[in-house]
């Protein structure tokens, strides 16, 4: 039987970029065959912040340290020695994740705004594989089997937390499809966690993706 994995984020656990690191490193890595990919990724987003504090104020980076010891500095800190970041294709999952979200929302459209999707002249149903077709550009994967396979698919552990960082963006900047690194935004990540808490029924309850109901990893949030 797959166990639950849940994710506790938020200022009474950890610092803001820590927060911030993880929060990402989930959306690009969320299964569970991935999981060393998603410690290295969260890792090497802190080792960046590190980096960047100890080379402008080293003070405050030991201060860091000390206020939260249970954390496995020793690692980070070894990435951060390190003149460059190994984040490799970080970017690109990001994209994926929110292309996913962009499907995910025209699917679940109707339980989460109440309201009827209005179709794209080209499209006849708000199919799966016609959403794959959609989003085709925005993950630079032609055929909309792979864009299921490797895009919707691997999404689906943490799609309402994708469908609600999306929601957040398309508030914040009108049409943006890309998530940026600002690892210090909290007030970002915590309504986005809230707003992915609110998601969780709609993605458990709706028949097309019910299946993953022991699957869904879920966000808490923790002031």
């Amino acid at each position: 039987m797959h166990t639950q994995r849940v994710l506790n984020l938020g200022p009474a656990l950890m610092p803001d970029f820590m927060t911030g690191a993880l929060f990402h490193s989930i959306l690009a890595w969320p299964t569970t065959e991935e999981m060393c990919n998603f410690h290295r990724v969260s890792e090497e987003l802190m080792a960046g912040t590190i980096r960047l504090t100890k080379a402008e104020d080293p003070g405050l980076a030991r201060s860091v340290i000390v206020q939260w010891p249970q954390h496995n500095w020793p690692s980070i800190e070894a990435r951060a020695q390190k003149p460059k970041s190994a984040l490799g294709y970080l970017d690109k999952r990001l994209r994926q994740r929110m292309a996913a979200a962009r499907a995910g929302i025209g699917k679940m459209h109707e339980q989460i705004f109440r309201i009827a999707a209005v179709l794209p002249p080209e499209m006849t149903a708000l199919s799966i594989d016609q959403l794959c077709t959609l989003i085709r550009g925005d993950v630079s994967i032609d055929d909309r089997e792979n864009i299921e396979k490797h895009v919707w698919r691997k999404s689906l552990p943490i799609v309402h937390l994708a469908m609600a960082t999306q929601l957040m963006l398309a508030g914040k900047y009108g049409d943006r499809s890309k998530l940026g690194c600002d690892l210090q935004d909290i007030d970002f990540y915590r309504e986005a966690v809230r707003i992915a808490q609110l998601l969780e029924s709609v993605v458990h309850n709706h028949p097309e993706v019910s299946i993953i109901h022991d699957r869904l990893t879920l966000i808490r949030w923790c002031e």
